[in-house]
C-alpha cells in the first residue's frame, strides 16, 4: 500500500497493490482474477514478479489536486523497489460513463488529436510511461436485489433489460421477474514497467 499524507501526517490519498506472479495473458476477470492468482501464488510459494493496483482512491475533499498522479508514482516507486518489474493495473475510465453505450474497446483506444487517450485517467497512465495492453470485460460485477440497487441509485429499476446509470460504465442488466440486476464492469488494462 502507498499513502500520501499531508504535512501533519494526515492521509489524504492511497493506492493499493497486490504481489503475483505474471501470466503470459491478463485475465478478462481484471483484478478479482489477479486477487485469486496473489492467494493461490501465496498459497503455492511461488514468487511475485508483478503487482496488481486493486485501487487508487483520494479523499473527496482532495480530489482533483493531482494525488492520483502522486500515488501512481509512489505505486511505482514501490514495485521497483521490492525488486518487482512490473505493474498492471484494470484501470476504470472515469470519462466512459459518458457514454455507457459505447464498448469498452473502441472507448480504450480512442485518442486525441495529440495521440493521448480521450480519457483523462488513461492519459495520466501514459503519460507516467503505461502502456494499454487490452480491455478486462468483466473486471468487475456487482450482483444485487433491485431493492438494494433503488436504495444506491434512486432509480426505480422497473423494468426488464438495460438500465444506464449515471457513473457506471456500462449498462445495469434487470430482471424485474427475479428482482435482481447485475452490473459487469469492463476496465483497461494498463502496463507500466517498474524494474
Amino acid at each position: 500500500m502507498v499513502v500520501a499524507l499531508l504535512e501533519d501526517g494526515v492521509p489524504v490519498a492511497r493506492g493499493i497493490m497486490v504481489p503475483f506472479r505474471g501470466r503470459s495473458v491478463l485475465p478478462d476477470l481484471g483484478w478479482d482474477a489477479v486477487a485469486v492468482w496473489a492467494v493461490e501464488d501465496a498459497l503455492d510459494g511461488v514468487s511475485p514478479d508483478t503487482a496488481c493496483g486493486l485501487e487508487i482512491a483520494v479523499h473527496p475533499s482532495w480530489q482533483g489536486r493531482g494525488l492520483s498522479s502522486v500515488v501512481l508514482a509512489g505505486m511505482r516507486d514501490a514495485v521497483a523497489a521490492s525488486g518487482l518489474a512490473s505493474l498492471v493495473i484494470p484501470v476504470r475510465p472515469p470519462d466512459k460513463a459518458l457514454v455507457p453505450g459505447l464498448s469498452m474497446e473502441e472507448y480504450a483506444f480512442s485518442v486525441r488529436s495529440d495521440g493521448l487517450p480521450v480519457d483523462r485517467w488513461l492519459r495520466t497512465h501514459v503519460r507516467a510511461g503505461g502502456r494499454l495492453e487490452g480491455v478486462a470485460p468483466c473486471s468487475a460485477t456487482v450482483q444485487a436485489s433491485l431493492v438494494e440497487w433503488r436504495r444506491w441509485t434512486g432509480l426505480p429499476f422497473d423494468r426488464d433489460g438495460s438500465v444506464v446509470v449515471p457513473g457506471a460504465l456500462s449498462p445495469v442488466l434487470v430482471s424485474t421477474l427475479d428482482g435482481y440486476a447485475v452490473y459487469v464492469e469492463p476496465n483497461v488494462w494498463v502496463s507500466h514497467r517498474c524494474g
